[in-house]
């Protein structure tokens, strides 16, 4: 089987398209995932025959709802958390007709990041602080401990310097996130006057070390 290069594109969404759903809370400023690795691009042709063929994939989607920033949130503890989240992606991607396949060979290959801007952490915890008003059952839809931050936010018992410290602390050290979790734990801690010396230099080492892989 011959090896092709290709990029998986993600569809553009209008704005109805992203409010399909009145449980769909969408964020001021963007997550962005980014993948690449291998995959078996399974296509079933309208003859009835199937075509396999290996393939090197790249992947850019957008995070732009709390639900979905909720998603790949809890993939932070997951032993395998990048069969889920890769998983989480391709789903996302898969074009009619076509499927990805990834085996564990494979899945070692892949490089999978989750990212986002100081300000979409800070975007995010302000939507959570302004979700007053909405159905209550559409808490449903996300994970019960940010659920429990969205009730402590709207009732007053946590600020959003709190909720923010308690994300980046959270992802600052998962493998699936980006050092955008990390700044941001620094910029709330440099805002409350707490020490941030060691923990900048040891996110510039690492900086630095990712640097020199490249």
């Amino acid at each position: 089987m011959s090896r092709a290069d290709e990029t998986a594109a993600q569809p553009t969404k209008t704005s109805d398209e992203a409010q399909s759903t009145d449980c769909t809370t969408l964020l001021p400023r963007r997550f962005l995932a980014t993948a690449s690795g291998p995959v078996t691009r399974i296509t079933d042709h309208s003859d009835e025959t199937t075509e396999r063929v290996c393939a090197d994939i790249s992947i850019e989607y957008s995070i732009e709802t709390l639900e979905e920033f909720a998603t790949f949130w809890g993939f932070r503890d997951y032993r395998s958390w990048k069969r889920a989240a890769l998983e989480a992606l391709l789903k996302r991607q898969e074009p009619d007709a076509v499927t990805y396949a990834v085996d564990e060979d494979d899945l070692e290959e892949w490089d999978i990041t989750v990212d986002g801007r100081v300000e979409a952490f800070v975007g995010l915890v302000e939507t959570m602080a302004d979700y007053t008003g909405r159905d209550p059952s559409c808490r449903d839809a996300i994970p019960h401990r940010i659920a429990a931050r969205i009730n402590g936010l709207t009732d007053g018992r946590q600020t959003t310097d709190d909720v923010l410290e308690e994300f980046a602390d959270e992802l600052h050290q998962a493998e699936l996130w980006g050092h955008g979790a990390h700044l941001a734990l620094l910029n709330v801690r440099h805002a409350h006057h707490e020490p941030i010396e060691q923990q900048a230099a040891t996110l510039a080492r690492t900086l630095s070390d990712d640097g020199g892989e490249e």
